[in-house]
């Protein structure tokens, strides 16, 4: 048996595979940084509905091979905090992306853009895995979808301002918002979701503010995808629910890279959980990053 975690701020979803069967359990938010008990409360409560679902009891899950995928994971001190939690004896714990980019390519050479409502790119190329950004919205997660939405809050400011043109979009928010005093209002207390909730207005918008923004973005994601030594013809997997809207803005090469994911981040941890139990002795183990 093999066992695979995929954990986000609002679904944690278990899988567990024992010979040609699978099993599945999807839960609510579990992100080990935010919430650590309830973050392990829920994966305790997915183990043991993946034992039921199994026919066994929840001893049994501890010595497989285990690979969990977690928001939250920020290094090795909380890798290995989370790890103790837990009453599986051969875990790997590590941060999502690389249980994203492995579920995407498999084993093939490639990069992964995962831009939602924050961001992050990563790579493997001949059994290396680099990644970067994720840093959240106060110092990163840059072309995302709270940062389109707190862009364009910039840029109607600036157009109040007479510093950028006063596009129909600027105007619109502005209104909608109660002018300059009430857009700054709206920006001290909200949340990254709230600012990612503007951005379907630029993704939609042929407005010359949205497509500043984009053009910006798509900026971020091309320096980045460079940085990380992508190649012309190396596939790139575009997944989120931004990332898709990017494609348009490529350049040709990287355009012409583009492929479907094979599969999903819980995917990927099945896969990683399935190379551990094949190369690793019986024990465990805490990772983060690269």
């Amino acid at each position: 048996m093999i066992l695979g975690v995929d954990a986000g701020g609002s679904t944690c979803r278990l899988a567990l595979k024992s010979g040609a069967q699978r099993f599945d359990v999807t839960l609510g938010p579990c992100n080990v940084t935010s919430d650590f008990d309830g973050a392990i409360a829920v994966l305790l409560t997915g183990l043991e509905q993946l034992a039921a679902q199994a026919g066994v009891t929840l001893s049994a899950l501890a010595p497989c091979p285990a690979w969990l995928a977690l928001a939250g994971v920020t290094g090795p001190a909380m890798a290995e905090r989370v790890r103790a939690a837990l009453p599986l004896t051969r875990a790997i714990i590590d941060e999502d992306r690389r249980a994203a980019l492995v579920g995407a390519l498999d084993a093939r050479d490639g990069c992964l853009v995962g831009i939602g409502t924050g961001s992050y790119l990563a790579r493997q190329h001949n059994g290396g895995f680099a990644t970067l950004g994720g840093h959240g919205l106060v110092l990163g997660d840059e072309a995302s979808g709270a940062w389109l939405g707190r862009e364009l809050l910039v840029y109607a400011l600036r157009a109040h301002d007479r510093l950028e043109p006063p596009t129909p979009l600027a105007k619109l928010i502005l209104g909608e918002l109660g002018g300059p005093a009430g857009v700054v209002d709206f920006a001290q207390n909200a949340r990254p979701a709230q600012f990612a909730a503007l951005a379907p207005r630029i993704l939609r918008s042929e407005d010359p503010a949205a497509m500043t923004l984009m053009r910006r973005g798509c900026s971020w994601l091309t320096t980045g995808l460079n940085a990380l030594g992508w190649r012309p013809g190396e596939p790139i997997c575009l997944v989120g629910g931004i990332a898709p809207s990017y494609a348009p803005w490529l350049p040709r090469d990287m355009a012409d890279a583009l492929i479907d994911p094979a599969g999903n981040a819980l995917d990927g941890a099945l896969t990683l959980a399935r190379r551990t139990g094949e190369t690793r002795p019986p024990q465990s183990e805490s990772i983060c990053g690269g």
